[in-house]
């Protein structure tokens, strides 16, 4: 009976993730649970005389869909982002380049949440390809999110898709919303 039930929670269960364990140049460790059925992908140049700032990271899916999470963990000075009115400012002014070409035509935030850690996240619909047929790597719609994990991290990361309503999204949503420091002596 106990194998039958745990083969009844395994197909219940969404798709197995798979823990990346990333080392910041502070010393703390951080885990992102990466589904299954993506994979980590290659990071696209910064422009000419910009520096990377953080750690970058890209994740694909391994089907080849037109989805794609790049999630950027940022050291910060001081804890003021642990403030929810100073983060929902600086998410709202560094949103506001790409309400022109949007169909929102606005920076409408919803919060995040994860365990211990909150910020927002805004989507933005590029009205110059709605109606058209998806093409590799030129996303329909973005999710740009701003997550303060405490102890003078950020999470910038932005999920990239055709789809808001599609698996791959919520998948990536659910990518994100995994992210948390690792305690002292927690096995990934």
């Amino acid at each position: 009976m106990r194998k039958l039930l745990l083969l009844l929670a395994a197909c219940l269960l969404p798709a197995a993730a798979l823990a990346d364990k990333i080392e910041l140049a502070t010393g703390q460790t951080v885990r992102v649970a990466v589904p299954e059925t993506w994979q980590a992908g290659d990071l696209p140049a910064p422009p000419p005389g910009v520096p990377r700032v953080g750690r970058s990271f890209r994740y694909v899916t391994r089907s080849g869909s037109n989805d794609s999470v790049m999630l950027t963990l940022v050291p910060v000075p001081d804890d003021r982002l642990a403030d929810p009115e100073i983060l929902r400012h600086m998410v709202t002014e560094a949103s506001q380049q790409f309400v022109a070409g949007s169909v929102e035509g606005k920076v409408d935030l919803k919060d995040l949440k994860t365990g211990r850690a909150a910020g927002f996240m805004v989507t933005f619909t590029d009205a110059a390809l709605v109606g058209k047929p998806s093409v590799k790597d030129d996303y329909k719609l973005m999710t740009s999110c701003f997550l303060y994990l405490g102890d003078r991290v950020l999470v910038s990361a932005t999920i990239f898709s055709d789809d808001a309503n599609g698996p791959a999204y919520a998948e990536a949503l659910r990518l994100l919303k995994s992210i948390a420091f690792v305690s002292p002596g927690e096995a990934i």
